[in-house]
């Protein structure tokens, strides 16, 4: 049987309710969430330990207020089915180049199948070294924008992990 994960970040939202519905019906539907940091609101990261309870994993980011700071971890590590999957939130920018390195070197300790960060609002799925990266993109919807589209990834674990990137219809 396979583990269907939803993956966001950078949702640098208000208020929960303000979450894209498209992104929210995937996150009911899911096994797990998991939230890359940038929240901006704690009643963001209420309102998803309120739908998922213990199938919510998150980190905290550089934008999120002491608040989400004091409950939430700056890295963490979710196991599912014998996979183990990293999660970060790097505080620096700089070339994407270097920020994948930067992840991947957080957890060279840890023996990640694959690691979840955020940050850069560039949705991206790519295997380095055996490990496969994953940037769920922006999660917040913007109405007049030339930027990166509103997206998530879907991580489904099996014998194996197979990630999908879903853009968001405005």
């Amino acid at each position: 049987m396979s583990v269907k994960i939803i993956i966001i970040g950078d949702t640098h939202l208000n208020s929960f309710k303000e979450l894209p519905k498209e992104m929210g019906q995937a996150i009911k539907e899911g096994d797990w969430i998991i939230h890359a940091g940038d929240y901006t609101s704690i009643d963001t990261v209420e309102g998803l330990i309120k739908w998922k309870g213990d199938k919510f994993k998150g980190v905290f980011g550089n934008a999120d207020p002491l608040s989400i700071r004091e409950i939430l971890p700056g890295k963490d590590i979710l196991e599912i089915k014998g996979k183990k999957i990293g999660i970060t939130h790097p505080f620096c920018g700089g070339p994407e180049t270097f920020i994948k390195a930067r992840v991947k070197r957080e957890f060279k300790d840890y023996d990640v199948d694959a690691i979840v960060f955020g940050h850069t609002h560039e949705a991206e799925i790519v295997e380095l070294n055996k490990v496969l990266l994953i940037n769920p993109g922006k999660g917040y919807l913007e109405q007049n924008t030339f930027g990166t589209p509103t997206s998530f990834v879907i991580l489904t674990v099996t014998e194996t992990l197979q990630a999908e990137i879903i853009n968001v219809a405005l």
